[in-house]
């Protein structure tokens, strides 16, 4: 659900070129192929084919264990009841991960 609340975003703040990175190699073959019309989630699934098919997104799989800002956000998420949520700013504890995973170490 959250690929594509932030595919809704991405296309009303009118961004042409997104990269998505998944830790889930499940969830993006969902994507990436065709889907079983008999999925529990083959409708919110085709909405994110959609979407993609609107704007340039590139889907790309990564290890959390390589890429420490998508375990906090991973982590973050699964303590908060809410679907989506934006920050206008990193939240407390991302910004010396976000020096460290554009650092490469």
């Amino acid at each position: 659900m959250a690929i594509y609340h932030g595919l809704l975003y991405a296309k009303e703040m009118a961004i042409d070129d997104l990269v998505c990175y998944s830790d889930s190699p499940h969830c993006i073959n969902l994507i990436k192929y065709p889907t079983m019309k008999l999925h529990t989630y083959a409708v919110l699934i085709q909405y994110i084919k959609e979407l993609i098919d609107q704007i340039n997104v590139t889907i790309c799989h990564t290890l959390r264990e390589r890429n420490q800002c998508v375990d906090f956000l991973a982590k973050l998420r699964t303590s908060s009841d809410i679907d989506f949520s934006f920050h206008a700013s990193p939240p407390e504890g991302l910004q010396s991960l976000l020096r460290i995973d554009a650092a490469g170490t």
